[in-house]
């Protein structure tokens, strides 16, 4: 079979290495489609140190090719990965919250990822998606978990008026995440026309082109939460900060690189609460990751979109070129089977 793999200094090529079997407990999918995710991009350029040897791919949408002893989910069935592989001992594990799990190993990392045309994964981390769900959208559940999770660290409810900084695939389906949970009103800052026009088609109320014109329009006491969604080295924490009501909540979802800087003045004197949502969890009812299943599902029409770019597993390094020039209009960029 063929796999994506890192390479020293951040190229990327493509191995042929042994079909995988799979053991106890687990399975073997045929991956339909793989996303490429900003964190793959950071990986690439040493985030992690030298990235040579790592099999990337963690938003992962696939069709169960084999079962191991134990295995109740049959083949053929569709599925997506949830990617975090927990130690299912510790505090956290016990009270559901692998993302926090010092022993954790993440797909796509740790363990090999699902750029690739066969992967093993424990039948634990599979949910079940319809046969007819598009891959494109199947392969967003892995995002959009995530922004479930970040309405659910802000604990967006019935009504609130929520803001969004940031238009990539995490800040567009944040949309969709506060709306499920209740939200009254979203804006949303998106600096590209085509951002734009795919903010407005997933419900946002509101788009404005940076957090200045937002503020210019609406001031600083109508947002009751704010999800940021940018990260890097961005100064997108002043701007959650300005924008949020006094009293409000920030919701980080973005990736920092290096220490953010925060308005101490303007965080003390509007009594704002900051958290970061670290991936998704199980700890309700319904867990984030089963959440966001059935938002891809739901919302298959509106999701797709989102995936403007497509390529075979052969045009890998094409891939990830694209991924990170956004001169090519590119929010989600996908490796299909």
């Amino acid at each position: 079979m063929k796999a994506a793999v890192f390479q020293s200094g951040g190229g990327i090529g493509v191995l042929t290495q042994q079909r995988p079997e799979p053991g106890p407990g687990q399975v073997r999918l045929g991956i339909t489609a793989a996303g490429i995710c900003g964190s793959d991009l950071h990986i690439k350029h040493g985030a992690l140190g030298d990235p040579a040897g790592i099999q990337p791919g963690h938003e992962i949408a696939g069709i169960v090719d084999a079962v191991g002893d134990g295995v109740s989910i049959t083949t053929g069935t569709h599925v997506a990965v949830e990617p975090i592989v927990a130690c299912n001992s510790c505090h956290f594990c016990s009270t559901a919250r692998g993302n926090l799990c010092a022993d954790h190993e993440f797909i796509g990392i740790a363990l090999p990822g699902g750029l690739t045309e066969y992967i093993l994964v424990p039948e634990s981390l599979l949910y079940r998606l319809p046969q007819n769900l598009n891959k494109s959208s199947a392969a967003l559940s892995e995002p959009m978990a995530v922004c479930v999770r970040g309405a659910r660290i802000a604990q967006v409810g019935i009504g609130d008026r929520v803001a969004i900084i940031g238009a990539g695939s995490i800040g567009l389906l944040s949309i969709l995440a506060a709306k499920q949970a209740g939200a009254g009103e979203v804006l949303i800052t998106a600096r590209h026309p085509h951002q734009q026009e795919l903010a407005l088609a997933l419900g946002a109320d509101k788009v404005f082109q940076s957090a200045e014109h937002l503020l210019s329009e609406i001031g600083d006491q109508h947002a009751d939460i704010v999800i940021e969604t940018v990260g890097g080295e961005g100064n997108t924490l002043d701007e959650a900060v300005r924008i949020t009501r006094s009293g409000g909540r920030i919701s980080v979802l973005g990736l920092f690189q290096g220490s953010p800087a925060i308005p101490g003045m303007a965080f003390f004197q509007k009594e704002l609460t900051i958290a970061a949502s670290n991936c998704y969890s199980r700890e309700s009812t319904l867990s984030d990751f089963y959440l966001g299943t059935q938002l891809v599902t739901q919302h298959a029409d509106l999701t797709t979109p989102l995936v403007t770019h497509t390529f075979s597993l052969d045009e890998v390094d094409q891939a990830f070129a694209v991924a990170e020039d956004k001169s090519t209009r590119s929010i989600k960029v996908q490796i299909h089977y």
